[in-house]
């Protein structure tokens, strides 16, 4: 069968959402169930100017959008998020090394229509273009294709077809994530993945970084 130029075979069309002409999506979906009883589609974009969308299809033949948001700049791209629960995480990769915002946002999606930024991790550096890629499946490991501020990676950053931000390989340390209560710690380490506690005690945050032979401190904001 072949609908508005697509051919598919053992499929039917329920409906669809022009997202408010910002159809350009990245790798990023993700699904919730609301606690209200909706079904929540994540979308994250694959350039500026939107960063993400949430669209209603608990009615899949009469989707709606119920919250688009804007990227900081034009110069940076989401492309990817996943969801744990209420947790959203969105990654941040700049067009650019060392441009700002770049590394992972934390949001707090309980209400999907009043998306609440609850922390940053920065990963932004001399030589770094932020991350590119995360996978949250488990909500507990958080893996990210990511640089950091405190080393250059060995295969640098570039830009795929038509300009878009290419992927940053990042050849040592990955960072370690700790969450208590419901503030974000960040831990740098030597491990590939970040490590999430949701359930731990403490609301404070108090921010680390450790490796073999340096010690800084990593900017974390919460609003």
């Amino acid at each position: 069968m072949t609908q508005n130029g697509a051919s598919f075979k053992n499929m039917r069309l329920l409906g669809g959402n022009d997202l408010g002409g910002f159809g350009n999506c990245g790798e990023g979906m993700a699904i919730q169930l609301a606690r209200d009883g909706r079904r929540v589609l994540w979308l994250g974009h694959e350039s500026a100017p939107k960063n993400f969308t949430a669209v209603d299809v608990t009615d899949p033949r009469k989707p709606s959008v119920i919250v688009q948001t804007d990227l900081p700049h034009g110069d940076m791209r989401s492309n990817n998020l996943d969801l744990v629960g209420d947790l959203l995480v969105v990654p941040y990769q700049t067009s650019r090394v060392g441009m700002k915002p770049a590394g992972v946002e934390f949001f707090d999606v309980a209400d999907p229509g009043k998306p609440r930024s609850i922390a940053f991790f920065d990963a932004s550096g001399p030589h770094s273009r932020g991350v590119h890629h995360l996978w949250f499946v488990d909500g507990a490991y958080l893996h990210l294709a990511s640089g950091a501020p405190d080393f250059k990676p060995r295969v640098p950053s570039r830009s795929v077809a038509g300009g878009s931000p290419g992927r940053a390989t990042a050849t040592r340390s990955r960072p370690r994530l700790a969450i208590r209560s419901s503030t974000p710690a960040f831990e740098r380490t030597t491990r590939t993945s970040t490590r999430v506690d949701p359930t731990g005690p403490g609301s404070a945050i108090s921010t680390a970084a450790r490796s073999s032979s340096t010690s800084r401190t990593w900017p974390a904001r919460v609003s």
